[in-house]
């Protein structure tokens, strides 16, 4: 392998979605366990997890509750505690398929097509890349954009430059756009590779690391408020877009930034 990545996989409450979704997905597509690390909140969750995926992956206990503090962490634990791989891609744990557009399975084996991603990336200057969020092909175009789009956490890539400060992110709801900024601000660029796609059920799951979040009342209204924040720090790359749910944000893909 010519670039060298782990996959993390955080994790809450879903021993019993994990193995059924994202570690099959991964083990149908040839993926060895020892490319696997997955991220857990305490020993208690460490025994339910070995029980029902088994003792053959790598575990490692953040001691985080939340989406924010845990996807936190696993940026620190890649940049500063586990310096052996060159990236590490991101994947939830209820991930079921990842599609390419006009094709009933990928044209690589999986491992060459994450490797390809990270090789690519680097290519055009850039650390963070993503795929499509939906598996939508009308959404779907056989192109590799670099401007200013939307990278999923769901399925996203970081090439690990340790010379480097590490990005952390400070808003609960919208995390994942803000790491889209924080690499897009200090880059120039994101990679996202739109004939690709995953499929997953956004929310609707028992469990996970948002599972902490509260209420449906208590997150409209952090969601309000992270996205008043997000408009004072980013501006012009950002706009809220109000929906029958909540808050969301919709990003300014024409956003270039100011070369003097």
């Amino acid at each position: 392998m010519v670039f060298d990545f782990e996959i993390a996989i955080p994790s809450f409450n879903r021993e019993d979605i994990l193995p059924k979704k994202t570690l099959k997905m991964l083990y149908d597509l040839g993926v060895n366990s020892n490319k696997i690390r997955i991220f857990l909140r305490d020993e208690q969750q460490l025994e339910k997890y070995k029980k029902s995926c088994g003792e053959n992956y790598n575990y490692e206990l953040t001691g985080q509750s939340g989406i924010l503090a845990t996807r936190n962490y696993l940026q620190v634990y890649y940049h500063e505690i586990n310096t052996k791989s060159d990236g590490v891609l991101f994947i939830d744990d209820d991930i079921t398929k990842i599609t390419e557009k006009d094709r009933v399975f990928l044209s690589k084996p999986f491992m060459e097509l994450v490797e390809y991603f990270f090789i690519e990336t680097k290519k055009r200057g850039a650390r963070l890349w993503s795929i499509n969020a939906l598996n939508n092909e009308f959404f779907m175009k056989d192109n590799i954009s670099t401007n200013l789009k939307y990278c999923i956490g769901a399925f996203k890539g970081v090439i690990l430059d340790r010379t480097r400060d590490t990005i952390l992110c400070d808003v609960g709801h919208f995390e994942d756009f803000q790491f889209t900024f924080e690499y897009f601000l200090e880059d120039g660029v994101v990679v996202r590779f739109n004939k690709y796609g995953i499929t997953t059920k956004y929310f609707e799951l028992k469990g996970g690391i948002c599972g902490s979040l509260g209420g449906m009342e208590e997150r409209q209204k952090e969601m309000e408020e992270n996205g008043k924040y997000m408009i004072e720090r980013y501006g012009d790359m950002v706009k809220i877009k109000m929906k029958k749910w909540g808050t969301d944000l919709r990003m300014n893909y024409r956003y270039e930034i100011d070369s003097d």
